[in-house]
């Protein structure tokens, strides 16, 4: 019995390799889970690092009840600093899953020598714009992956308490993953989700550095009620969360670079000398930064112009449902807004 207990404990710590059959919501802009995918196990091994190519897999998403982060790779040779979201990619171009246990992510933890740059937002306010301005002056940007929205959005309570001691863990090791094709100091553009997580960020990447994106409410709101159908409340308290998360990053004492919208389409190479200060170079990428911000930053997603125009519908009834939305929402603003912070942080655009 205790043999037999043995072998199945070891059978479930090997790493395994799954073809995808079938992908679930592969245009959606839900969060990427393991029940997205229809797969069949064509190989196991004791360690990814055993897996050929392994360095071309990319960090896909958390099974933490399963106690596996799970990897994929796509068959083109599109590199995933040139899409709009990584994840929807993923999710559409997924060929091979890899599923790594828990206890094998320490080895491939190289987290300690980079010093990535984590794109935090409000959401809808141009940071996917700005991840592709910084593409266009050379960074190595990636925009959302999942891995670190699973880190941040949890589904259940099981989910929660597997996921309490290795959070910060997944966050390094995800980190670890894009070192290959981006170097040492990526640039990682997060959901709006991950600022509920902010704490998790802070402890598992010290010598992060950071950036807070935001936008004027009323656009915001508006942009969020077409995009998403989010009502005015629930983005009362996430423009709130999101306030509260600039503040954990300020007395954590990593100073964040806080950038407007209104301020990077105005100007454009002054937001990035702010957020690459030891680039001397920006001033003669000038035709780049022209072309990234002409071009549709979100192009072949499901968020694009052309996406989104071909399903405006009823344009009287979706000005009256963003209208609606901005209403609710600042009766809710005004009742839960942090003057002190927008005050202390120079965020008072806010109000």
């Amino acid at each position: 019995m205790n043999t037999q207990a043995s072998s199945i404990g070891q059978l479930v710590q090997r790493v395994r390799i799954r073809r995808v059959l079938a992908a679930h919501h592969v245009d959606s802009t839900r969060m990427v889970r393991p029940r997205d995918f229809e797969t069949e196990i064509v190989g196991e091994v004791a360690h990814p690092l055993e897996i050929d190519g392994w360095r071309d897999f990319v960090p896909l998403c958390v099974d933490w009840r399963g106690a596996r982060m799970v990897y994929s790779r796509w068959d083109d040779d599109r590199a995933m600093t040139d899409v709009p979201f990584l994840y929807q990619r993923q999710r559409q171009h997924a060929r091979l899953l890899v599923d790594v246990p828990f206890d094998r992510l320490d080895a491939l933890d190289h987290a300690e020598r980079m010093t990535p740059t984590f794109i935090f937002s409000i959401g809808r306010c141009g940071s996917t714009l700005l991840s592709r301005l910084l593409t266009a002056v050379g960074e190595q940007a990636v925009s959302e992956p999942d891995v670190l929205t699973n880190v941040a959005h949890l589904d259940d309570d099981a989910d929660r308490a597997a996921a309490e001691s290795v959070r910060e863990r997944v966050v390094r090791s995800c980190v670890s993953a894009f070192a290959h094709a981006c170097g040492p100091t990526p640039v990682i553009k997060l959901r709006a989700r991950c600022n509920r997580a902010v704490d998790v960020f802070l402890n598992a990447m010290p010598r992060a550095r950071y950036v807070f994106m935001c936008r004027n409410r009323v656009d915001w709101v508006r942009s969020n009620s077409h995009a998403f159908d989010d009502t005015g409340e629930s983005l009362a308290d996430l423009l709130k969360v999101s306030v509260e998360a600039f503040d954990r990053m300020r007395s954590s004492g990593v100073d964040p670079a806080l950038v407007w919208y209104e301020d990077l389409l105005s100007d454009p190479l002054g937001a990035l000398q702010r957020i690459l200060p030891a680039r001397h170079d920006l001033a003669v990428r000038g035709a780049a930064i022209q072309r990234a911000l002409l071009a549709d930053s979100q192009e072949g997603s499901g968020l694009s112009r052309a996406s989104l125009a071909a399903r405006v519908g009823d344009v009287e009834a979706n000005a009256a449902a963003g209208a609606d939305a901005l209403r609710a929402f600042e009766v809710r603003w005004r009742e839960i807004r942090p003057e002190r912070l927008l005050c202390e942080h120079g965020m008072s655009r806010l109000l």
